[in-house]
């Protein structure tokens, strides 16, 4: 029911009264509408970044172990474990003639019926090969020096050792290098250790006794490691990477410093650029692959490639946020960087005088792309990065030797990671230098295609027996 005034001016005042209450009430709303909306906008945030995985994200692989992402087959269905259709199956080769101990040969006398097979001839064999542990599996022998006393100078002399036989210590070098190969290769702990010498060598060996050995062996890489330690330096390129590690506590980082036939682990108080001056020198002249963290950045080596696989996760989480220019933006530049590694995969098929005005005019769209202006905030951050670097993100489409993406140092430092998950890391000067000396052995005879085990019990056998010590510098790059 309208209300009744006693004058015009009654009425005018009353209706803008009302019209005032009104514009109140919807500034009201509208604030609590913005204020609403900002809280959307930070809880999708916090969902974008929930969802971030090791495919759209910096992220280690690890962490998929908690929300991993989804996988399968397209047709939605679980895949089946085992072989799938198509997989050539793999089979293990025979035992080698000089590999063979002993060699029986069984020849039947009846048939399944009874009937004599004596004077028949002998048809070829079926093989049968099976490898066993051996009852005693540890060799003890005990070497007695005896003496005799000098008539002219009165000193009593003791017998040498037999040639090849270590001095010092109570375990042969073999049995050395196999407790350092199970440390450093295997990840087994000290604990470990006694339980398998005891049970299964038939050895009482104490912790300390274990912790000793581990150092002498530690002493007799020292050798090689600062041997490979000088030789990097000399490489045209270089994948780095670091991780965290902890000593007694303490937060450590460990460096891997990789080609395709080294990896030299370097163990530091310091995550800064100081490692890199330390290890390659201030004046460096090849090419860093790595990430983006700034230590490489700072150190501003002339040549670098950045890890594309680092960049190329980033733009997929902006397809993932809600933001429609955030999609747009990120689709747009996936598309780009899709087109190029396409083309480069198929470099060797496409004349050098065609295949780099293409690489450039790809490169070209990119960086047009990063040169956008009002961007939302992800895509600002991302299409800054893409102008600072520069070349120093494609360096590789003109350079044989240097990879895209830094997944040979990733791949490198994963064995150690492992260790350090498995054993807790180390608890002393003496153990941070056995493991970055381990680590390097291990990782470096993987990729020459030499045995680990072997290069251990060389190197410890050389430096008993005062031999040239075995090397782990490669004959070429």
């Amino acid at each position: 029911m309208e209300p009744t005034f006693a004058s015009f001016q009654d009425e005018r005042q009353f209706y803008q009264q009302r019209i005032a209450d009104l514009e109140s009430q919807l500034a009201q709303r509208d604030a609590r509408i913005a204020d609403l909306e900002q809280k959307v906008a930070f809880l999708t945030e916090q969902v974008a970044k929930l969802s971030k995985n090791s495919s759209n994200s910096s992220k280690p692989p690890s962490s998929d172990i908690v929300n991993p992402p989804k996988s399968g087959p397209s047709d939605g269905q679980p895949r089946k474990q085992g072989g799938q259709p198509g997989h050539n199956g793999a089979h293990r080769q025979p035992f080698s003639l000089d590999q063979i101990d002993e060699v029986y040969e069984d020849i039947p006398d009846h048939c399944p019926k009874g009937h004599d097979l004596s004077g028949q001839p002998l048809l070829e064999p079926r093989i049968h090969q099976q490898a066993e542990r051996v009852e005693k599996p540890v060799k003890i022998t005990e070497h007695r020096r005896y003496a005799k006393r000098c008539p002219i100078c009165d000193q009593i002399v003791y017998a040498d050792l037999s040639e090849g036989v270590a001095g010092d210590p109570l375990f042969g070098p073999r049995l050395t290098a196999l407790a350092a190969y199970m440390k450093g290769a295997l990840h087994t702990t000290y604990s470990g250790l006694e339980d398998f010498s005891r049970d299964v060598l038939g050895l009482t060996i104490s912790r300390s006794l274990l912790c000793n050995m581990i150092a002498r062996v530690s002493a007799t890489l020292q050798p090689a490691y600062d041997e490979l330690g000088e030789h990097v330096p000399t490489a045209p390129v270089l994948n780095i990477d670091e991780s965290g590690w902890k000593d007694n506590g303490v937060k450590y980082w460990l460096w891997i410093f990789a080609t395709n036939t080294i990896s030299l682990f370097v163990l530091a108080r310091s995550r800064s650029s100081k490692v890199l001056y330390e290890v390659l020198g201030a004046t460096w002249s090849g090419t860093i692959v790595s990430d983006f963290f700034s230590a490489y950045v700072k150190y501003a080596n002339t040549l670098q490639q950045f890890c594309l696989a680092h960049l190329i996760r980033d733009i997929k989480f902006l397809t993932t946020l809600p933001d429609p220019m955030e999609q747009a933006f990120g689709t747009l530049l996936l598309s780009q960087f899709r087109r190029l590694f396409h083309l480069w995969h198929r470099r060797d098929k496409i004349p050098k005088e065609r295949f780099d005005p293409l690489m450039q005019k790809i490169q070209n769209r990119i960086f047009v792309l990063a040169q956008r202006e009002n961007l939302p905030k992800h895509s600002r951050r991302l299409a800054r990065r893409i102008r600072k670097h520069g070349g120093a993100l494609f360096r590789f489409l003109f350079d044989p030797l240097v990879s895209p993406t830094n997944n040979l140092a990733e791949q490198s430092i994963r064995h150690s990671v492992l260790n350090q998950r498995l054993t807790q890391g180390s608890r002393s000067e003496m153990g941070r230098r056995w493991n970055e000396r381990i680590f390097t052995v291990v990782g470096t005879c993987r990729k020459q295609g030499r045995s680990a085990w072997q290069f251990l019990c060389d190197t410890v056998s050389a430096h008993y027996c005062h031999m040239p010590m075995p090397s782990l510098i490669p004959q070429t790059y």
